[in-house]
Order: C-alpha cells, then structure tokens, then sequence
C-alpha cells in the first residue's frame, strides 16, 4: 500500500470499526474520517495501537526499513521521544540522565514546515503532575521547540533549574527575573531569580501536545 491513509484505513477494517469504536470511546464517523482524510491526530493513533491497530505497518509499511526510509523522508518527520526525562506542571520533576531515545513519533512535514519548525530542533517529552491543568495533563506527550530559548510572555517553556524540570508559562519581571506560572489555579506562580542561581537554563517552548499552541 502506498501511503498513510490506505494503511490506516486497511488496518481499521482488519481489526474492526465497530470493535476500536466500543473500546475507544472514538465515534465511527471519526474513524473512518481519519482513515480517509490521514490526519488522524498522533495521540488518538496511539490508542488505537493500544486496541490492535499495528502502528508500525500504518507509519512504516509493512516492507521493512528500506521503505521505512522512504516514507519517513516523503511525508513525516520522526521526532526523538526522551522517555528517560519527565516534565512536572507541579513542584519540579528530577531532571534523569541522559540516555539513547528508544523510538520516535511521527509528525507531518507539511505541518512542521507551516509551523516553522525544524525536526533537528525537537524532541518530546512528557509531563507529570496537574498544575497545568486543563491545558497540559499529566502523562501528555509534548513536543518541545529547543530552537526558541528565548522566553516570551504568556508562552510555555520547559526550565530547569540545577536538577529540576519545569512545564510552565512565563512572565518576565522588570528586574530581569521570571515569573513561572500555572494554569491550575491552585498553584501560585514561582519567582526564578536569574541572577540569584547560576544553573537555569530554559531548554526550550512547547509548541504542541494532543493541543496546538501555535
């Protein structure tokens, strides 16, 4: 099969519409507009994978690496997955140390080029905690920009500070310093004195997870 939509079309009828529908959740209609159209969005693809959709014929082809090649360059980008890192949307997650990534997730080209964004430049991680709520959840993947380090106000940023890792939005102060702000309101923002601790470094802006941020 040559492309996306047919493979994923092939493998929602192999495992069944009506099955993936009753153990989604997903409406019929949405299954088979996904499958039609190809812009299925990746987190939904994944849960699919959970319910036997082979994840690896619908992104790679079922003809190994060589056409794996091929696809990825014609269509997708592959995006480095850090499972080894966790973000917290709470009181700070412990940075890990750093290790291979494992697998990767696929995001559209075309989507990446309108976006202007870079696939040298990203990475995901993913988050752990609720202070972003709703905006953020914990476990959502998110696709994180390293290019732009430079913090603009009201965006969300990945910090760390020593061995802390941070999701949060950013308010600059007039003094220089950053004000680290949470979505939940539960959670009061955190002041960053730039010039008070030698090790922050903003890693870089979150430009996607199951939502768009641009």
């Amino acid at each position: 099969m040559s492309n996306f939509t047919e493979r994923l079309r092939f493998e929602i009828d192999r495992v069944g519409v009506s099955e993936l529908a009753r153990k989604t959740g997903f409406a019929r209609n949405s299954l088979y507009n996904w499958s039609d159209k190809g812009n299925i969005p990746l987190d939904k693809l994944f849960v699919l994978a959970q319910f036997g959709v082979d994840i690896n014929f619908v992104l790679h082809d079922e003809q190994g690496d060589q056409n794996n090649e091929q696809f990825k360059n014609d269509e997708f980008g592959l995006i480095q997955v850090r499972e080894d890192v966790m973000v917290s949307a709470g009181d700070g997650a412990v940075a890990c140390n750093e290790e291979k990534p494992k697998y990767c997730l696929a995001f559209r080209k075309d989507w990446l080029k309108s976006r202007g964004l870079k696939e040298n430049d990203l990475y995901v991680v993913f988050a752990r905690g609720d202070s972003m709520e709703p905006t953020i959840s914990d476990g959502d993947s998110l696709l994180v920009n390293t290019a732009e380090k430079e913090p603009q106000d009201g965006h969300i940023y990945v910090i760390r500070s020593c061995d802390l890792l941070w999701v949060k939005r950013i308010q600059r102060l007039l003094d220089g310093s950053l004000l680290l702000i949470s979505d939940n309101k539960i959670y009061p923002p955190m002041p960053l004195k730039l010039n008070e601790a030698s090790d922050i470094e903003i890693i870089g802006k979150v430009v996607n997870s199951s939502k768009n941020f641009y």
